[in-house]
């Protein structure tokens, strides 16, 4: 009989089966299988959202960046990612049809009318426009969990990689933010680029890693202003690096290498490298802008709201005198330094947290915003990691008598947790509490370090093991079942159906569910029922086929608003009344002007010709209504973002003629107002 040597013995097919060929195939499988289904999940999500708030202002001015080499929309949000989300509408749609360039919107750099009339006044499809942005966004959010695994993995192993890998790719956040045309996830991107890339050039000195670190900062100063925070990163992760006595390793071209071991060596190689990270970095600014000081080639136009450098810098407190002293003196561009002074003039903003009202911020509201939408899962294997950090310091050193400064495993977490010192020391400090997106880029730093919970996947540690993997599959069913709505995301410590109770903005509702709503109304109201709509966003929800009569409650409407019983829908943010005329809680000054006016038009002896007064009374009534129906479960809720009522004539009058459903002696810009005065005092 023929032996069968088809037919592998068992310990040789196990053999087989471990050796690192097939190990290695089957790491960068996961890996790419986890990045490309990162991708589907994004635009499949995506694509029957409308645009957020956000989104048009920076498609529109990066348009205009590549099309006519002019920076004077937007300038406060970068430049890069502007120019990176409209790449594909350049390469891939060149009929699109832009506002024309001799109005005065466009004098004025009205971002907000341009926007509007590029996406829904000039024969464009919005899809058109939306779909290849976020496509290219979207591939960057991937960029960024190939950046988190790479990192972990060479901190924790494989096992380490792909659990921050997990975390990233369904992290809700980025999920969010990653699909979204706006700048938020390339500023997390070039910040956790930036750090890692500073770390290794003060260890090990190459061509391509100074090429990459000199692309990271270059981009993240091109992103935001909040990029000079990489600057103390920088120099604290310079003094820990130079005080242990170790190397730096110098990789000449044609393999040559040289260790520089004394200290001024290390302080001069430290030196260089820094003055050409920050010539490069200073060099990709002037390039950005077209090497020329000027926003415009045009001579007359003005900037959106401020006009000029000079008028932002007198509300931009010192920053804004920096600012005046740099454009004087042509340092840096002129859109980029008014960008710069802008976002300083605009610190203090009408902000939300749980029922209250506030311009100057909380101190808890990032920490707040960071537990409750946050997987639990992922906070857990955050605790696990954490944890493990110092058992797998013990367990190392118990194995080697010795261990260098190098070697020790706190030192390699120096980039990782100097940035989350830094940037969490000002998160706490801001007064700019508009959105949990503004901490995005610290999540992929607590992915990383969360990679250390493969510590616990060892024999003589079952339980935590099992632990790590339960937690895995917790968050990748909780992110799935929170598909298509990631930004609208909070997790179980808040009920999703509550959620705008507790935030809102860019938190909960950014103007995303607009295709949302028409398919609900289609499905639930009927032909014979008014339907009205208090929308934040920018927009347009006549382009998704939905006929409502607007409600003024982002600011003054247009015409007389007669409200009759019907569906009435509403945004989060809009119900809240975080934004526009008679904004925060309902108070006596509110309610006395309100009972003025209504006894003046109910009497007829208005004059017809002042619609001041008309418009004035039309946004109260409607923001009476919107304090009405915040004591009131409403009765369907869309993306979790747009809130449904049915409204019957009983309803009506108890709203807009019953006692007030809340009332406070001063409204929150009063209090702000009054307590301003006495600090000059």
């Amino acid at each position: 009989m023929i032996p069968d040597r088809t037919r592998l013995p068992l310990s040789q097919l196990r053999a087989s089966l471990s050796s690192p060929s097939l190990r290695r195939c089957a790491l960068v499988g996961s890996v790419f299988g986890l990045g490309c289904m990162h991708l589907v999940l994004a635009i499949a999500s995506i694509q029957h959202k409308s645009a957020t708030y956000d989104e048009v202002a920076h498609v529109t001015a990066g348009y205009t960046y590549w099309k006519q080499n002019d920076y004077r929309l937007h300038p406060e949000n970068g430049n890069i990612p502007q120019r990176w989300m409209t790449l594909p509408l350049i390469a891939l749609s060149p009929d699109l049809e832009f506002p024309g360039l001799r109005t005065e919107a466009w004098r004025r750099s009205n971002l907000w009318q341009l926007g509007d009339e590029f996406f829904h006044n000039s024969g464009n499809r919005v899809e058109d426009i939306l779909l290849p942005a976020r496509t290219a966004v979207a591939l960057m959010s991937v960029a960024l969990c190939m950046l988190v695994f790479i990192w972990s993995r060479s901190l924790f192993g494989n096992f380490g990689g792909l659990i921050s890998l997990v975390l990233c790719v369904f992290s809700p956040t980025v999920m969010a933010h990653g699909r979204l045309a706006t700048s938020d996830l390339f500023t997390t991107f070039f910040f956790a680029a930036s750090a890692w890339s500073v770390w290794a050039l003060l260890h090990r000195v190459s061509i391509w890693q100074l090429l990459a670190g000199t692309l990271a900062v270059s981009g993240l100063f091109l992103c935001k202003t909040s990029a000079v925070l990489i600057l103390p990163m920088a120099a604290v992760m310079a003094l820990i690096s130079l005080v242990p006595r170790q190397s730096i390793s110098l990789y000449m071209p044609k393999g040559r290498r040289y260790e520089l071991t004394s200290q001024w060596s290390r302080r001069g190689c430290v030196l260089v490298i820094t003055l050409f990270i920050g010539v490069a970095a200073y060099s990709s600014v002037w390039a950005a802008y077209g090497f020329r000081y000027a926003a415009s080639l045009e001579g007359d136009h003005e900037y959106h709201q401020f006009q000029d450098i000079d008028t932002v810098a007198q509300h931009s407190g010192r920053v804004g005198r920096t600012v005046k002293w740099l454009a004087d003196r042509r340092v840096l561009p002129e859109a980029y330094l008014y960008g710069v002074a802008f976002v300083a003039a605009h610190e203090e903003r009408p902000a939300f947290l749980n029922g209250q009202y506030e311009t100057r911020g909380w101190s808890h509201f990032f920490p707040y915003c960071l537990a409750v939408k946050t997987p639990l899962a992922v906070l857990g294997l955050l605790a696990l990691g954490t944890i493990a950090l110092p058992v797998r310091w013990v367990r190392r050193r118990v194995k080697r008598d010795e261990e260098s400064s190098r070697e020790r495993l706190a030192y390699h977490l120096t980039p990782i947790a100097i940035p989350l010192l830094i940037l969490w020391t000002v998160f706490l400090g801001t007064q700019l509490n508009i959105g949990h997106r503004h901490i995005l880029p610290t999540y992929p730093f607590m992915f990383i370090l969360a990679g250390a919970a493969a510590n616990w996947c060892r024999k003589e540690s079952r339980v935590l093991a099992a632990a790590t993997g339960l937690l895995l599959m917790w968050l990748v069913s909780d992110s799935l079942a929170s598909y298509p709505h990631y930004l609208s995301y909070f997790n179980q410590l808040v009920p999703r159906e509550k959620a705008y109770q507790h935030l809102v903005d860019s938190s909960l509702d950014w103007g995303q569910d607009l295709p949302s709503l028409k398919t609900w109304l289609d499905q639930h109201a009927t032909d014979a029922e008014p339907v009205f709509l208090g929308y934040f966003g920018t927009a347009s929800p006549a382009y998704y086929g939905i006929d409502a009569q607007p409600l003024p409650l982002m600011g003054m409407g247009g015409d007389q608003l007669e409200l009759t019983p019907g569906v009435y829908c509403v945004s989060a943010t809009c119900l809240q009344a975080v934004y526009g005329f008679a904004s925060g809680r309902w108070n006596q000054q509110y309610e006395a002007r309100y009972q003025e006016l209504r006894t003046l038009f109910e009497t007829g002896e208005d004059d017809p010709t002042d619609t001041e007064l008309r418009l004035q009374f039309d946004a109260l009534k409607a923001r009476r209504l919107a304090t009405y129906l915040r004591h009131r479960d409403p009765d369907a809720n869309v993306g979790f973002s747009i809130l449904i009522y049915r409204l019957t004539t009983d309803d009506l009058h108890l709203a807009l003629a019953g006692p007030p459903a809340e009332l406070d002696k001063l409204s929150w810009a009063m209090r702000r107002l009054l307590q301003a005065e006495q600090e000059n005092r």
